[in-house]
């Protein structure tokens, strides 16, 4: 199939029967999702990347390693001082993981990069805002295969290797007398950690797919699906560019953007659907207001 990103879609329908034809082009099952992310713009060489690894603009990104420094200590001091802000006691059993995706639902820098298996959802997100109209240019929705990505992480070195040498660093650690690892949950690997613990065991490179629960219901209402980066910022970066790539992208043609939203919210897509609370209808009217102008 021509890749999707070559033709500029300028209505809804269009842009549905873009997915299909990469559904078909890809032999994905019709029991298998695609995973969809919108974007306002084409950012090129710093592509799908999550808030920690893209750098202001104009500035070169640091090396990874003070990055995940960084990222430490920040979600440290949100850890010290979220319970106060909030209506529900911790969970302290499970207060590493629901912090942190905490930290990203309120706006933290973090290795988490949202998707969203809705694509009209993902849609909205990349056309939704009348001030990206003209500064921003054209959209775009990025569209993955997550079943052939998935097949591509499990079978890299890294990705491959991370059980095992995760049981082994466990037990390890428990027969120093630790307790607080579990062999069976690698995933731990990937959290924030300092100098020390990156240097006991390294956060690997290849991303995860997290399978959590929707903790919220912005998140249920998004359709969302997080994928935790390791410690390699390119690397959906180049896996876009291969040539068996199981990423594709379609390309929303600027001059098109206000249709595109006026067809979504035909179609019962809007802000407040996504954002479902009181300021995500203050941002949907405000959005109309803008749109009107």
């Amino acid at each position: 199939m021509e890749d999707a990103g070559a033709h500029k879609i300028r209505s809804l329908s269009e842009f549905v029967d873009c997915v299909r034809e990469m559904r078909q082009s890809w032999s994905v099952a019709d029991h298998e999702e695609l995973w969809f992310r919108g974007e306002n713009r084409d950012y090129e060489h710093l592509r799908l990347r999550p808030a920690l690894y893209r750098p202001n603009e104009r500035q070169q990104l640091k090396p990874t390693d003070d990055l995940l420094d960084i990222e430490y200590r920040l979600h440290k001091e949100f850890q010290a001082n979220a319970p106060v802000f909030m209506t529900d006691p911790v969970d302290y059993e499970f207060w590493e993981w629901d912090s942190y995706l905490l930290f990203q639902h309120h706006g933290g820098a973090t290795r988490l990069l949202d998707w969203s298996d809705g694509a009209m959802i993902a849609l909205q997100f990349a056309v939704g805002d009348p001030r990206d109209d003209i500064s921003s240019g054209d959209a775009i929705v990025y569209v993955v295969s997550w079943s052939r990505l998935k097949e591509k992480i499990d079978c890299s070195t890294d990705g491959s290797g991370l059980p095992a040498r995760w049981r082994d660093y466990v037990g390890d650690l428990k027969s120093k007398g630790a307790t607080d690892f579990k062999e069976e949950e690698f995933e731990d690997a990937y959290l924030p950690g300092d100098k020390d613990d990156r240097r006991q065991f390294a956060i690997p490179s290849v991303p995860i797919i997290l399978e959590f629960p929707r903790f919220t219901r912005r998140v249920a209402a998004q359709r969302s699906q997080l994928v935790l980066f390791g410690s390699d910022p390119e690397f959906f970066d180049r896996e876009y560019c291969e040539t068996d790539s199981t990423i594709g992208s379609i390309q929303i043609d600027a001059a098109h953007r206000r249709q595109i939203r006026r067809e979504l919210r035909d179609a019962g897509v809007t802000e407040s659907v996504i954002f479902p609370d009181l300021d995500g209808l203050g941002r949907e009217l405000k959005l109309r207001w803008l749109d009107q102008k």
